[in-house]
């Protein structure tokens, strides 16, 4: 564990001090608390879900009304 490379609040700087990244871009998508990837899919089928709930409503509504 390298200690120099923390900042005053804990997290790694995103530059060195020769300007090298200081975290990879491969590790990028999973670094922090949640990974990116995650949080994205969820938010994808929570959009999924209530578009289908809107859409039962209407094709309910409409077998109803006829």
């Amino acid at each position: 564990m390298s200690t120099k490379l923390k900042g005053p609040d804990g997290r790694i700087p995103d530059r060195l001090p020769d300007g090298r990244p200081a975290v990879s871009w491969e590790r990028r998508w999973t670094e922090g608390a949640l990974p990116l990837w995650l949080i994205a899919t969820a938010g994808g089928l929570a959009v999924i879900f209530v578009l289908g709930i809107f859409m039962y409503g209407s094709y309910n509504t409409m077998n109803y009304l006829s």
